[in-house]
């Protein structure tokens, strides 16, 4: 390096050498998906659209008539896989970035390239972290601001061809699974594979994906365990394979699919992804904008996804709500120390409990030989508002009254139905003075 470089600022520097960087940086929307990529078919250098056709026979043999009639007339089917143009703009400070990173203040003499490399990389990492939710729950809004308004996702192609009646119950490329829990979770998925097409599941060779979140999927690791114990099936540490379909589908989590409204069995061609990151038709570029604290990351790439083909020979899905059985409560600390406090003042302080699939109220009382001088502000905390994703929270409030000293309780958060059983301790310093 010269001695230019390090008297600049790493502002300047990202400015410099972006392009330098260009082809590293932008490869990270591949890496950032690639745990989804990899179960799919990856078109890349596509700008645009491409149709595909399907083709479905319908010809057969019959007896023979010695006069002209036509056993069948086949189909072409396409679709078509568009991609849209995919862009960041951010404005960041990258001393204050770097600081985030690395933990300490930026130097002269620590502007080098690989810090560089870096901030930049840290900065495409964090815009591509919503790509994968934007591949299955994505909706195309043209004029949208979020990563989820740049094209349609699986879960919105499969509920506009559910609109249109391609896929169906009377089409037998569709079912309606329910509620799935850990006791039921193998034993639905089993019926997709019993009710898909025999064109579907092909024969030996053709490897099928049933495609689910990773939630299912830890769910159908409980319930295989449940059911068969806890031996290894097919030879992996979690259970890879639906039992009973002799290794021929693959149980897949594909990060994105948490919060959809469909699971699917299909094959890995028939799930395409389109993306494009060429030179000749996308950007990169770190430039300085009038702030001259600040500078601006702009990428744009072009992105979409599509199946091939609907038809039953082709794909499965099935509907289904997603519910653990896992019933329990969390608390955000285990203890409460309140700050010393004069006789007849009182401290506040506050905590979060946080329920899962909580079916009934809570309890929240306080005691101990000093219960008397520890509130909370509710003796009770509703199921939904337990259940929330925020929690509930719960103001706790210390007033020494009657004498100085360590002052100790403890806040009981119970309920029978549910058997939660939680206990939180109190703990604060009455003064006289």
């Amino acid at each position: 390096m010269s001695e230019t470089v390090n008297t600049t600022t790493i502002a300047q520097e990202l400015v410099n050498s972006s392009h330098r960087f260009r082809k590293e940086v932008m490869a990270l929307p591949f890496v950032s998906i690639e745990e989804v990529t990899k179960h799919m078919r990856l078109i890349t250098s596509l700008k645009g659209k491409e149709t595909e056709a399907t083709i479905k026979p319908a010809g057969k043999f019959r007896p023979y008539h010695s006069e002209k009639v036509v056993s069948g007339t086949g189909e072409i089917l396409a679709r078509t896989l568009e991609t849209y143009p995919v862009e960041l703009l951010e404005e960041f400070d990258p001393e204050n970035l770097y600081t985030t990173i690395f933990g300490t203040p930026v130097d002269a003499d620590k502007i080098d390239l690989p810090i560089v490399r870096r901030v930049l990389s840290e900065e495409m990492k964090a815009a591509c972290r919503g790509l994968c939710d934007t591949i299955f729950k994505g909706v195309r809004v043209a004029d949208g601001t979020d990563s989820t308004d740049c094209f349609d996702g699986f879960d919105t192609i499969i509920s506009a061809e559910k609109a249109a009646g391609k896929i169906s119950l009377s089409k037998k490329n569709f079912v309606t699974l329910g509620t799935v829990t850990e006791y039921n979770i193998g034993d639905k998925y089993f019926l997709m594979y019993k009710l898909a097409s025999e064109g579907l599941k092909g024969d030996s060779k053709k490897k099928l994906k049933l495609c689910v979140s990773s939630k299912e999927k830890e769910m159908y690791n409980v319930w295989y365990s449940n059911r068969f114990g806890s031996g290894n099936f097919a030879g992996v540490p979690n259970q890879q394979y639906l039992h009973g379909t002799d290794n021929k589908v693959e149980i897949v989590a594909l990060p994105g699919m948490s919060g959809t409204a469909h699971c699917f069995l299909t094959v890995q061609e028939n799930m395409k992804i389109g993306l494009d990151t060429l030179p000749k038709d996308t950007t990169f570029e770190v430039r300085r904008p009038d702030n001259p604290n600040v500078v601006q990351m702009h990428v744009k790439i072009y992105m979409g996804v599509e199946f091939a083909c609907v038809e039953p020979e082709f794909l499965f899905v099935a509907s289904r709500t997603v519910k653990s059985d896992d019933v329990y409560m969390l608390s955000n600390m285990d203890e409460i120390v309140f700050d010393d406090t004069v006789l007849a003042a009182s401290k506040t302080a506050t905590v979060k409990l946080f329920g899962f699939n909580l079916t009934s109220a809570t309890e929240v009382t306080v005691e101990g030989a000093d219960a008397a001088m520890f509130t909370s502000s509710s003796n009770s905390v509703s199921a939904s508002d337990a259940n929330a994703p925020e929690g509930k929270e719960l103001t706790i409030t210390f007033t020494p009254t009657t004498s100085a000293g360590n002052k100790t309780a403890v806040l009981h958060v119970k309920n029978t139905t549910d058997d939660v059983d939680l206990r939180i301790a109190l703990k604060g310093k009455g003064l006289t003075e």
